[in-house]
């Protein structure tokens, strides 16, 4: 079979869909011929195709999957043009995925009714998570098939021994308010009283940065938070081999269509041994086992996230137990080749 995939967001560009398709695209390769036609240039040999179309040039982009002559064509990701080009140029032959935040803009936006009416004639058309599932289907779409990312649990593992104290929090992700930094910077004044010595490691780069370092020095724990910036991905498995507990409450922000849909760090984070709390908002909530691999909180809620990660670091033996189940459950369940595999059968049924 010739899948052609239609993409913005692919690698080496870093998020969370570009993993995504990443890690399912190189694995349906090993089975399919596979094209990516997208505007993002390759960094070397890949064992698929790539085209590479400007984003704007709409023509070549029809001209590009035409050519292609594809049996099924996959829409990376929920945006109109895409739909488009996919419905005009292979109409009954296309598959579309949306995240979350993708779908959600677009139902701000003029071409509403052109846009939901695409992605109804995707087949199948999927999501990430069973909460996006409903939200779909409360703006009148087609119940979604849902297949939950992964992660690679040979690159992420966990210590050969626990990381010693003082105690170590990690976040990953991109710098915006939905992550719930300042939920956990918050929280700091009232941990310290309890767990003297604390650290907090932020890994990535995003535009909220300066406010969470200005709210870190109002709050006077600037010394414990540490901002790490963009990392690359080799050096990741070792910043969470060093951490004791992932911690990332976020929260949906309606105003600007922003929300977490699932959050592929949250696995990576088990399979590394890690105890995971996130909150109960969006599909975060989906990318845990709560109370076998991690706890869920209510989102902007600094007081119980204080008391839920005191708990767990004046429990030693609950963090094991939580992190070997959350490694035995990416192990069984969670893997890029488990996510691969459905998806590949979602094309070929």
């Amino acid at each position: 079979m010739h899948i052609v995939l239609l993409t913005f967001d692919f690698a080496p560009d870093i998020g969370g869909v570009q993993r995504y398709l990443y890690e399912i695209t190189r694995r349906l390769a090993r089975r399919h011929q596979v094209t990516v036609i997208t505007p993002v240039p390759a960094p070397g040999p890949e064992p698929y195709r790539r085209v590479v179309v400007p984003r704007t040039r709409w023509d070549l982009w029809l001209r590009a999957l035409a050519a292609s002559r594809p049996d099924r064509v996959l829409v990376g990701h929920a945006h109109p043009r895409l739909l488009l080009v996919a419905a005009l140029v292979a109409p009954g032959k296309y598959a579309a995925i949306a995240y979350g935040n993708d779908y959600r803009a677009a139902q701000q936006r003029w071409h509403r009714p052109l846009f939901s009416r695409l992605l109804a004639h995707a087949h199948p058309f999927i999501t990430i998570t069973h909460a996006n599932a409903q939200h779909l289907q409360r703006l009148g779409l087609p119940a979604p098939l849902v297949i939950y990312p992964g992660t690679d649990p040979k690159m992420f593992t966990p210590p050969r021994r626990d990381p010693p104290f003082p105690p170590v929090l990690l976040t990953v992700g991109r710098l915006v308010p939905r992550k719930g930094v300042d939920t956990v910077i918050q929280a700091l004044p009232l941990l310290l009283q309890h767990v003297p010595n604390l650290r907090y490691r932020v890994v990535g780069s995003g535009p909220d940065r300066e406010r969470l370092q200005a709210l870190a020095r109002r709050l006077r724990v600037h010394d414990m938070v540490e901002f790490l910036g963009r990392v690359e991905d080799a050096l990741l498995p070792n910043i969470y081999r060093n951490a004791h507990l992932f911690v990332m409450p976020v929260r949906e922000e309606e105003a600007g269509a922003s929300v977490e849909g699932f959050g592929i760090v949250f696995l990576e984070a088990a399979a590394s041994g890690l105890p995971v709390i996130t909150s109960t908002e969006g599909g975060a909530a989906e990318a845990l086992v709560p109370g076998k691999t991690g706890v869920l909180v209510p989102p902007q809620d600094p007081v119980t996230l204080a008391q839920v990660i005191t708990a767990l670091l004046k429990d030693p033996e609950r963090r094991k137990q939580m992190g070997k189940a959350g490694r035995a459950w990416v192990e069984s369940e969670m893997t890029w080749d488990h996510t691969a595999r459905r998806l590949e059968w979602a094309l070929v049924s």
